[in-house]
């Protein structure tokens, strides 16, 4: 609990976060975190039943917008090697793998960093 208050502390001068709700239910959520010129999507989500609809994309271009607004000229993510779906949505917007983490979500449990330049969006 310590830790969420610590970051939702935190905005507006270094973290954004958005909902997307359909019918009072929140269906997706992003969380940016900026510092200068660079910037990481902390948290991206989609609940499962909205999931495919457009909702994860839709969130990812607010995330990306906004961090055009603030000046980033870079935004950064992870994701786990096997979560394809995902990774899909983020080539699609110019995202790029450029190293692996290994045991980032636990052992044996991989990620990719990626990245996107915002100038080239």
């Amino acid at each position: 609990q310590a830790l969420f208050i610590d970051e939702i502390s935190r905005v507006p001068s270094s973290r954004w976060y958005q909902l997307i709700s359909e019918h009072d239910q929140i269906v997706g959520y992003v969380g940016l975190a900026f510092r200068g010129v660079d910037a990481d999507v902390q948290t991206i989500a989609v609940v499962p039943t909205a999931q495919r609809s457009g909702t994860g994309a839709k969130l990812l271009s607010l995330a990306l917008a906004e961090a055009k607004r603030l000046g980033v000229t870079q935004v950064f993510l992870e994701v786990a090697v096997e979560n394809q779906p995902a990774i899909s949505l983020y080539q699609k917007f110019g995202f790029e793998q450029i190293s692996i983490r290994p045991n980032y979500y636990g052992a044996g449990r991989n990620a990719y960093v990626m990245r996107v330049k915002v100038g080239d969006l």
